[in-house]
């Protein structure tokens, strides 16, 4: 498989060595002379010189038979580019971006980045299984598609929603403990697809019994993310 890195700051460089030490085909392409020449003392005629938002260098590094685009630049635009360029004028069948920015994750999906990395989520992720008692872990960014129909008519894209699929643990003195899942009420646009006992996964059917100590494992939207995660750790029952 031939991938091409656009950005060798720390992720693209370590992105590259580790393709490379699984056998593929890299090429990282790095504006920078300096990281490049670093980049080519090391790795060899893997470092390219030039800027991966600029036509021609996708050209000369040979995007046109490139199975897979990384683009790990320093901006968001930059990344966002450099997808739509070697997905439009190159053909690469799988473009791949980081995205710092949350609120530009949904812009690149829209306009069709195949895989979305959000650095940001992922540093949120890190840190919420590493802190004490955090009962919530966000898992990953989803997206989503509504559709709407008429008499006669087929389905049609009505649009894009980003959700969250997150995990949730039930404390001790959660209210839902020791209740079966068809009598907790969710949030509308919520539901849960796996439950995580101390025997093993259990898939969530009305009459599993959450207890406490189980991880949730839920679809929500960031809109409902807050009333879900109180509707599984609230202490207090629900009407």
């Amino acid at each position: 498989m031939y991938i091409l890195v656009v950005g060798c700051g720390k992720i693209g460089y370590s992105l590259a060595k580790a393709m490379l030490a699984i056998g593929h085909e890299v090429l990282a392409i790095e504006k920078n002379p300096l990281r490049c020449e670093s980049l080519y003392e090391e790795l060899g005629s893997v470092a390219f010189e030039g800027d991966g938002t600029a036509v021609q260098v996708l050209k000369a590094a040979g995007a046109a038979r490139a199975d897979v685009a990384i683009a790990v630049a320093t901006r968001d635009e930059d990344n966002l580019a450099i997808c739509q360029m070697a997905k439009s004028l190159f053909n690469v069948p799988k473009t791949i971006a980081v995205v710092k920015n949350p609120q530009n994750e949904a812009l690149f999906r829209l306009l069709g980045v195949d895989v979305t990395v959000n650095s940001t989520h992922l540093i949120l992720s890190t840190i919420e299984e590493e802190v004490p008692g955090h009962s919530l872990v966000h898992l990953m960014n989803l997206q989503s598609r509504g559709w709407e129909s008429g008499e006669g008519v087929a389905l049609t894209p009505l649009s894009t929603t980003p959700h969250l699929l997150v995990s949730i643990n039930i404390p001790p003195d959660a209210a839902v403990a020791g209740t079966q899942l068809e009598e907790i009420e969710l949030p509308p646009n919520s539901f849960i697809s796996l439950v995580v006992k101390n025997q093993g996964p259990v898939l969530p059917s009305e009459d599993v019994v959450l207890d406490s100590g189980d991880d949730i494992v839920a679809v929500t939207s960031p809109e409902e993310e807050q009333l879900l995660y109180e509707t599984l750790t609230g202490v207090e029952r629900w009407a």
